[in-house]
């Protein structure tokens, strides 16, 4: 997965004022974790042709010490950025095309009850184009 597509995911989460951090949430210096955030992180598949077309799932997980609704809202929010009918597709300065869409999620049990967890799936496609 290319930084390039990273960086796209991460200024959505913004555009859509969801707090996230690759990998790992890191608060801001002096403050406390968001009531809500996501963490995200990806894993790569292995295409067997010659396309070029990288296929990866990327992985955002999110947190609530809130209600299960405030992942339910998010999860919306995220849908409607990455359709999964016709996704979000961009062209990088690179030249690395990527589509991302919304695959899909499903709530994960906790046993700290004040903790809520969802996972959320989105299928990203790239492609390098040579001009």
């Amino acid at each position: 997965m290319s930084g390039d597509t990273l960086q796209l995911i991460s200024e959505a989460m913004r555009e859509m004022g969801l707090r996230y951090g690759f990998m790992e949430y890191v608060a801001q210096a002096g403050d406390a974790l968001p009531a809500t955030y996501f963490v995200g992180e990806y894993q790569e598949i292995e295409m067997g042709d010659e396309s070029g077309e990288e296929d990866t799932i990327f992985i955002l997980t999110g947190f609530s010490r809130e209600n299960m609704i405030r992942l339910e809202q998010a999860k919306e929010k995220i849908k409607k950025c990455f359709p999964r009918n016709n996704g979000r597709v961009e062209k990088m300065a690179s030249g690395t095309v990527a589509a991302v869409f919304y695959e899909n999620s499903f709530p994960v049990p906790m046993e700290n009850e004040e903790l809520k967890k969802m996972q959320i799936n989105l299928q990203v496609k790239e492609w390098k184009v040579e001009l």
